[in-house]
């Protein structure tokens, strides 16, 4: 069963409850917040590329989500406050917010004419359902500056998916059990569902955290980079599932395995692989590249062994486009191609680089061979953050971003792994 949230293409649509087995569950009572900032550069001195929340942080730093400290760091240990969590749900799952949503919690600060944190932020989560007040004899109140605990940081991040998710069988078993009457039902959904994936850091089990113990940034992060998975045409964020999922959607289509230079097996996991690493989602590449080759196919001006999965420098007719030693290295390429259209910036990554199409034979590097710098010295595009977005920028026509998601969105991860 599915439990139903409204799609991104209605987001002024309250998503206030949960639909379990049947019942309706509104979602009430844990109020749950910060400030995202401008986007830049995300090589934060204290998230190492071996940090277990490095990508997560990465990622949503460079898209305006989260920020860091004017002294480099990123403090992923620090707490997170109820109202921060606000925003930064709010910009991670792309709902509109104005100076028309007005706040109705009387702690919550009122910002003045063309300021939109925190109280339009509160508002707009508040609208949408994804937060909830505290009744008191003076009225309705946010607690707004008070430590967000992981419980309720998992309720509110769950509350903002776009796309609907499964409930869990009775016999499957959760990391946390019954510990609270509407917090245990949401937490044991978010984690059939994938979205506390690496929530808890490396050599460490979810189980052991408290959901009670207060959220850290960096888990924060990592939650919200689950969720964005759940966004029906957005780029970034987790594929919620695992490689088989691909090969099971590419196979119902009864054509074959295609012409790859690989396996599709084998296909699949560099498009995990290199997902996870660019932060970007498998399941929208995976789709993109089923558009572009007709299902391994082929048939237009790009070849099979071009490994060229994109089309990547196809750029009109008799062009063939860049050719690539590997099917690694075209599946690199292809991520790193988007990663130039969504990010302002380069990735802390050595494969987010240009490299050049040798003049007598395949690229043999990995990077993008049109990953180019811009008129004003920015080495990004940076305009783009939906499968909509890419119309009439990585492909003539503004159908390009329908036609994949229509495929993204067929694609049903499989449950219950994590």
């Amino acid at each position: 069963m599915l439990i139903s949230y409204p799609t991104m293409e209605a987001k002024s649509l309250k998503r206030a409850g949960l639909l379990v087995l049947g019942s309706l569950i509104i979602l009430a009572g844990i109020a749950l917040y910060p400030g995202g900032a401008q986007a830049r550069s995300a090589a934060f001195s204290d998230v190492p590329s071996t940090s277990s929340y490095h990508v997560q942080i990465e990622t949503l730093a460079l898209l305006g989500i989260i920020d860091g400290y004017s002294d480099g760091t990123f403090r992923p240990n620090n707490t997170v406050t109820r109202q921060q969590f606000a925003k930064m749900v709010v910009l991670a799952m792309r709902i509109g917010v104005s100076e028309s949503d007005v706040c109705a919690f009387r702690d919550v600060k009122k910002t003045g004419e063309g300021e939109l944190y925190p109280d339009h932020y509160v508002a707009a989560a508040a609208r949408e359902g994804i937060v909830t007040g505290y009744s008191t004899s003076s009225g309705l109140i946010f607690k707004p500056d008070s430590p967000i605990t992981l419980a309720q940081l998992i309720t509110m991040g769950t509350k903002s998916a776009d796309r609907g998710l499964f409930v869990p069988p009775d016999s499957w078993k959760s990391a946390w059990g019954n510990f609270d009457p509407v917090h245990a039902v949401i937490a044991r959904v978010a984690q059939y569902n994938g979205l506390l994936r690496d929530v808890a850091p490396a050599g460490r089990s979810l189980k052991s955290l408290s959901p009670w113990g207060n959220a850290t940034r960096a888990e924060a992060a990592a939650l919200l980079f689950n969720i964005m998975g759940t966004d029906t045409a957005g780029l970034n964020g987790r594929f919620l599932g695992d490689s088989t999922d691909l090969v099971r959607y590419f196979r119902a289509a009864g054509v074959g395995d295609g012409k790859f230079s690989v396996p599709l097996e084998t296909l699949a996991k560099l498009y995990v692989k290199y997902g996870e690493r660019f932060g970007i989602r498998a399941d929208m590449a995976w789709a993109q590249m089923i558009h572009e080759t007709g299902y391994g196919r082929y048939g237009g001006v790009v070849l099979p062994e071009q490994n060229n999965m994109a089309g990547i420098g196809a750029t009109g007719p008799g062009v063939a486009g860049n050719s690539f030693a590997t099917a690694e290295l075209g599946v690199v390429a292809q991520f790193a191609h988007l990663a130039w259209y969504v990010y302002p910036d380069h990735l802390d990554d050595p494969y987010c680089a240009m490299v050049a199409q040798p003049a007598d034979g395949p690229i043999a590097t990995p990077g993008d061979p049109r990953h180019f710098l811009q008129p004003d010295g920015g080495p990004h595009k940076g305009n783009v953050r939906t499968l909509y977005d890419l119309s009439g920028k990585w492909a003539v026509g503004s159908d390009y971003g329908d036609a994949i998601k229509k495929k993204a969105a067929a694609i049903t991860p499989t449950c219950g792994l994590w």
